[in-house]
């Protein structure tokens, strides 16, 4: 467990030396080190530095004034008694009973192994680095159960120091997750539950890295077998009729078409959330959904709303009322000079508080001698050479 009390070392040093120590030491090494090179700095040192430079870290964290900092413990503080007390993400998406849903194509679903270079080149085509963020989650929200999630240990030393390395607080994960659970009105709970299902191709190969809402959202040609799409219809619609399997070609493409209402209702509401969450908190994230443009915007509607969640979950649309209020909202945001200049300051407090936190962690680096030149590793003997014993001792007699 991360401990918030701070070592012998930590105790005298202010914020104000440790943001000196790294500038120091950008300026004696040229230039600042990249976010793998401070990652790999904080490796070389040995564990119990490791978790005191976190410890350290987390001790900053807790007590900074800065924008970022105050969001996250507006957030945290409305769940005092249980924010790292969630339950368990699922080792594994649900998989579509094809005796169930398609008795008559009996095609068993198995998870498959996909490190293997054929198996591993679907993941990469359906989700790799598309909308990959680079950042350790140890929580993250279920859409299709309603709930935050825990993916990890939260206080994971190793976790903590590869997000402090990008400029990210040990709760960043933790508050955006808990942000999309206020902005989830569960409109979208049976589509999300059917769509949290693991991607399979037509010979039954499941995988546990895709759900259908990733495949779906994947931009790639992608199988659609008879099992899950038979299987989403029948929790979506609960029409066993219309279609069975094995599925005639010249229905298929009305069978998508359905699924695909559905698809639009799920992506529509939830990625409109998702990429407010993300930039409740960052300036320049990862957004889904084609939101990527839009950070301006998704700041001024955060200003428009005084960056409180719960008015913000009050003021969203509905699935069918997206575009009327989007349409207005974006009007606001865009138009009025004083939002928009509100929302620049906005976003720079925010990457003022990533470098914050980035430089906080590299000066604890530094004061625990991270950057130092290593010295060079003592030869050792080849293995096939015996090494004589020590010589006795040279006096005969014993040292007193």
């Amino acid at each position: 467990m991360v401990s918030h009390s701070k070592t012998c070392r930590a105790v005298g040093a202010s914020l104000l030396a440790l943001l000196s120590l790294s500038t120091a030491f950008a300026q004696t090494g040229g230039s600042s080190p990249t976010d793998a090179e401070l990652f790999t700095a904080w490796q070389g040192l040995g564990p119990a530095d490791q978790k005191d430079t976190v410890d350290w870290f987390v001790a900053e964290c807790d007590r900074a004034k800065d924008f970022r900092s105050t969001l996250e413990r507006f957030v945290l503080e409305q769940h005092r008694a249980n924010r790292f007390d969630w339950p368990a993400a699922p080792e594994m998406p649900p998989l579509y009973d094809t005796a169930k849903h398609a008795p008559a194509q009996l095609i068993p679903r198995k998870f498959v192994d996909t490190s293997t270079k054929r198996f591993g080149a679907t993941v990469e085509k359906l989700v790799g680095g598309r909308h990959e963020r680079d950042m350790r989650l140890a929580f993250g929200y279920d859409w299709a159960a309603g709930t935050v999630t825990s993916q990890a240990r939260w206080d994971d030393p190793e976790r903590i120091a590869y997000n402090a390395c990008r400029g990210m607080s040990p709760y960043t994960d933790l508050v955006e997750a808990l942000v999309e659970q206020q902005l989830d009105g569960a409109e979208v709970r049976a589509e999300a539950k059917a769509f949290s299902h693991a991607y399979s191709d037509r010979n039954g190969n499941a995988y546990r890295e895709v759900t259908l809402y990733e495949a779906w959202s994947s931009g790639t040609e992608i199988e659609m077998p008879d099992v899950e799409c038979l299987g989403m219809l029948h929790d979506l619609e609960n029409d066993w009729k219309s279609f069975v399997a094995p599925v005639a070609g010249r229905k298929q493409r009305p069978l998508y078409d359905r699924l695909g209402v559905h698809y639009a209702k799920l992506r529509k509401y939830r990625a409109l959330r998702t990429a407010l969450a993300r930039t409740y908190l960052a300036a320049d994230p990862v957004l889904p959904g084609g939101y990527g443009p839009s950070k301006l915007r998704l700041n001024g509607f955060w200003e428009l709303q005084s960056s409180d969640p719960v008015k913000m979950a009050e003021d969203l649309p509905s699935v069918k009322g997206w575009g009327k209020w989007f349409e207005e909202r974006a009007a606001q945001a865009d138009d009025d000079p004083e939002v928009v200049a509100r929302s620049r300051a906005r976003m720079k407090s925010l990457a003022d508080s990533r470098d914050w936190a980035r430089r906080t962690f590299q000066g604890i680096l530094q004061e625990y001698g991270a950057f130092d030149p290593k010295p060079p590793a003592a030869p050792t003997a080849p293995a096939d050479v015996v090494v004589p014993p020590p010589p006795g001792g040279g006096g005969g007699g014993e040292l007193r």
